[in-house]
């Protein structure tokens, strides 16, 4: 079977959550620099959060001055040219451009560290994608036996890898969030869990993969599934729609 890819591509959604601020006589949504948070629907993630991923990325440098990520929507119909970003210090707003590849650059300061403004875009909470290239450790491919695998070792690559993900975005994999899936490639071959209580069987879809997500019931009771030794497996990040979507078939 096919070792896995040491180097893959992380897809974050900037959909953190805010702390309410408090004006002085009523309660409402405000910024560091005093601007309204239009009822906190814009996308918006911390400044030390920022920093964490664009560390993260393998292109970056140690010590670096700025660093520069790639930036776009989820939807199709906003052009790069569309997003506008700034770091939302107090009384002094830092714009940040996102030129015409998507490419934005992030200036970095231990002062900036110390503030931790948040990144605010005139886009929605949760549609917009800040990639990075996460080289990981090396993860062996999981080890299949006359056509057979249990569970826990099907799905030790996802784990190792989202432990990994989980230093960079703490988040990563929670319920609603985006998480890591794995994808096996059996050339139209169904996969089938034998458990206790029965079985179950996975069908390709019509590119003859299988979509499979880390179920916690299922890795407690670690069944075996009967699966092709050619098999082709992969560790994918998908976000939370495509999660429901995978769920759902």
């Amino acid at each position: 079977m096919r070792g896995l890819s040491t180097l893959i591509v992380i897809q974050i959604l900037t959909a953190a959550s805010v702390t309410p601020g408090f004006a002085q006589e009523e309660r409402s949504f405000e910024t560091l620099s005093g601007r309204p948070l239009y009822q906190s629907s814009l996308a918006r993630l911390p400044y030390r959060q920022l920093i964490k991923i664009a560390q993260s990325d393998s292109r970056s440098e140690v010590d670096s001055e700025s660093y520069r990520l790639r930036i776009e929507s989820r939807n199709s119909l906003v052009s790069s040219q569309d997003i506008e970003l700034y770091l939302d210090v107090e009384d002094a707003p830092i714009i940040l451009v996102v030129d015409n590849d998507g490419f934005v650059e992030v200036p970095f300061s231990k002062k900036m560290m110390e503030l931790n403004p948040d990144l605010v875009a005139n886009q929605p909470k949760g549609t917009l994608n800040i990639f990075v290239d996460l080289e990981i450790p090396k993860v062996d491919a999981p080890k299949i036996k006359d056509g057979k695998v249990d569970y826990r070792e099907l799905f030790r690559p996802l784990i190792a890898i989202q432990k990994e993900m989980r230093k960079v975005d703490p988040i990563f994999g929670l319920a609603g969030q985006q998480q890591f899936v794995l994808e096996v490639d059996t050339e139209g071959t169904p996969l089938k869990i034998t458990r206790e209580l029965g079985s179950r069987t996975f069908r390709p879809n019509e590119d003859g993969k299988i979509y499979m997500i880390l179920e916690s019931y299922l890795y407690e009771e670690n069944p075996t599934i009967t699966i092709p030794e050619e098999a082709k497996i992969q560790v994918l990040p998908k976000s939370p729609e495509e999660i429901e979507e995978i769920r759902s078939r």
